[in-house]
């Protein structure tokens, strides 16, 4: 994760720990304060010497309130600089003189453009541009998550849920409506108004609830399940199926969607997906998809596979499963401890699947559930692997060593633009506020002596923490692949599940945990920016494709809670991706994207990093840069964006 520190109190969290490392450890003239230099020369050659201050307008000409991306480019260079406004400006400093072009954008706004000429001799210039609004901004599309609640929605909310959770349904009904007065078109509203209305057998009002969810939100993978078990309750069993694959297509690793499609196949006859969705999710979900082993074990009864659905149905009821469903497991085992004549492969001729699937009308079917606020910890379940392909570990893990040598030398020269999406969410994963930064990025990753590594990052040209919204920050994300570095490798137990599968590509998944001896050196904690740094022991597992031994995808979570730092819990998933920059005909694969989720001081936060706009640029031995200034300002209002250094073409 990086750090988590606040702005106000400064509450530090070095996730990486790298970055902690360049603070106990400063490179004297470090190639990334040198890269990153505010007074950094323009694209002209020029010494930058002019400030630029960009302020966005609405179509009545008042102050711009939303928040809008404002994009400075030379018309000689490649070279640009990012910013979001804030307060309606954006300021971007340190700039030679030439022509410029300021493009800003907005969601529902059409993309403004304008062309400004800074002069040797003009210390400050200003630029004014109205946005206009899209003629279809009215039909927006689908938010990626779920949006923010204002806190009287936040409240109602969440005393309906917690009715509901209690089964206090008249309670969860009061709640509800007020909820639904106040924002009809949330579709978290209405997939909880679905959930009551199931709660009371109010079939065709929950189907409607979540079909207006669907409208709202057609990648709610909860809703799409839920109206799957209603389909299949009515015995609409392609409708089912067809909810089901749309879930899969939202989230292929959900087992409760596998569990569903095993049932909903089972009912179809279709024995062999059955059996093939029922095993996923059993692979999936582990001990949580215990109610799969009862479809998996009738598909194999219908399919004469007596001796193999009978063990499946000892561990089913080894699992503890519900009552009813305990007894129907125990009759199938009963009949199946009678010898009966083989029989075809279908329902209509094996009596007992005909028996007992008469007596399955929605048992199994999931009932649906209340979202949660942060994914699965990595040991709830193993991804799917396939079986007996033997594993080259250290072939895999000194493959990945030269890729993250590879990487330490491609972020030694490479910017990006940053996004941020910052949410605080409540128990049930419902934004109760939320906020978007985008920040120009530079990263170093350095070797101060042998064995001691160091992490520089700079946002909008400084170190400076503030630059993060909710008195909360989180860095150091890059350097989360330095796990498979030679330095640190040895402080984790790494062992091969197996070759699966990550996208469109086949890839070994490697679990890593912290040893117990061993003092965690990547990750740590500072309650303010100079104290005392308690280290984060931490568990993960990374995807690392077959062929190439690239690291494509990692997740980690925390050993354990860690309550004397009140850092209740940690996940992370972070996504890398090929980078190709044609001037260098290089391919590197760098950081695309990373979710966080943190519960910290009685705070839960989930946030979403995307790097886009990737740069290769090098540094000239000759070429003096300065340092970059740090921000002294405590005008939150306005972002700072330096002059960049020259990249090479991407």
């Amino acid at each position: 994760m990086g750090n988590i520190v606040p702005t106000l109190r400064r509450i530090p969290m070095s996730l990486w720990t790298f970055l902690i490392l360049s603070l106990l450890f400063p490179a004297q003239g470090s190639k990334a304060a040198q890269r990153t230099a505010a007074q950094a020369q323009s694209a002209g050659g020029q010494v930058a010497v002019t400030r630029l201050i960009v302020t966005v307008r609405d179509e009545g000409g008042g102050t711009f309130s939303g928040l809008a991306t404002v994009t400075l480019q030379h018309l000689d260079s490649p070279v640009f600089s990012t910013g979001t406004t804030m307060g309606g400006q954006t300021i971007f400093d340190g700039l030679g003189p030439g022509e410029y072009t300021i493009v800003v954008s907005a969601p529902g706004y059409l993309t403004a453009s304008e062309r400004v000429n800074l002069t040797h001799g003009s210390e400050s210039e200003q630029a004014y541009i109205a946005l206009k609004r899209e003629s279809s901004s009215s039909t927006v599309s689908a938010p990626q998550g779920p949006p923010a609640l204002s806190p009287k929605l936040q409240k109602e909310l969440g005393k309906a849920t917690a009715a509901l959770q209690a089964n206090r349904l008249e309670e969860a009904q009061r709640h509800l409506d007020e909820a639904y007065r106040l924002a009809p078109g949330n579709p978290e509203v209405n997939y909880i108004r679905g959930l009551l209305a199931d709660r009371q057998g109010k079939l065709a009002a929950a189907q409607a609830s979540w079909e207006k969810t669907l409208s709202l939100d057609p990648k709610h993978g909860l809703t799409l399940q839920a109206l799957a078990t209603i389909m299949a309750r009515k015995g609409d069993y392609p409708a089912a199926k067809g909810y089901l694959d749309r879930a899969l297509q939202v989230d292929a690793n959900s087992w409760r969607a596998h569990e569903l499609l095993a049932i909903v196949c089972f009912r179809q006859s279709d024995f062999t997906e059955a059996v093939n969705h029922a095993e996923r999710s059993l692979e999936l979900g582990k001990n949580l998809a215990n109610g799969a082993r009862l479809p998996l074990a009738e598909s194999l009864i219908a399919q004469n596979q007596t001796a193999p659905a009978t063990e499946v149905l000892h561990a089913f009821l080894d699992g503890g499963p519900p009552k009813e469903q305990a007894a129907i497991a125990s009759k199938l085992l009963q009949k199946l401890s009678v010898p009966e004549p083989p029989q075809a492969a279908s329902p209509e001729s094996n009596p007992i699947a005909v028996a007992e699937t008469a007596e399955l009308p929605e048992l199994p079917l999931l009932k649906p559930e209340l979202p949660k606020w942060i994914p699965a910890n990595v040991d709830e379940f193993l991804p799917a692997v396939e079986p007996g392909i033997a594993c080259p570990l250290q072939e895999i893990l000194d493959g990945a060593a030269d890729h993250v040598r590879e990487f330490m030398k491609s972020v030694d020269r490479i910017t990006a633009t940053e996004h941020l999406n910052h949410q605080v969410v409540n128990e049930w994963g419902l934004a109760t506020r939320e906020e978007k930064r985008s920040f120009n990025y530079v990263v170093s990753i350095s070797e101060l002596s042998p064995g001691y590594l160091s992490v520089e990052e700079y946002r909008n040209g400084t170190t400076d923490l503030s630059v993060f919204p909710d008195a909360i920050a989180t860095t150091g994300l890059p350097a989360a692949v330095l796990v498979f570095h030679p330095y640190y490798r040895d402080d984790y137990d790494m062992r091969c599940e197996g070759l699966g599968q990550w996208k469109d590509s086949r890839a070994w998944q490697i679990h890593f945990s912290q040893k117990p001896k061993k003092p965690s050196r990547l990750r740590g904690y500072r309650a303010a920016v100079n104290s005392p740094l308690t280290p984060i022991a931490f568990k993960g597992r990374a995807w690392i494709q077959e062929n190439t031994h690239q690291v494509v995808r990692m997740e980690t979570d925390l050993q354990s809670a860690m309550p004397e730092i009140k850092l209740l819990a940690e996940h992370m998933d972070i996504e890398f991706g090929p980078v190709t920059f044609r001037s260098q005909k290089e391919n590197m694969w760098l950081p695309a994207s990373a979710d966080i989720y943190f519960d910290l001081r009685g705070r839960r936060i989930r946030r979403r990093n995307t790097f886009t706009n990737y740069l290769l640029f090098t540094v000239n031995e000759k070429q003096s840069i300065s340092a970059p200034k740090e921000s002294k300002s405590t005008d939150e209002s306005r972002t700072s964006v330096p002059g960049s250094v020259r990249p090479l073409e991407n």
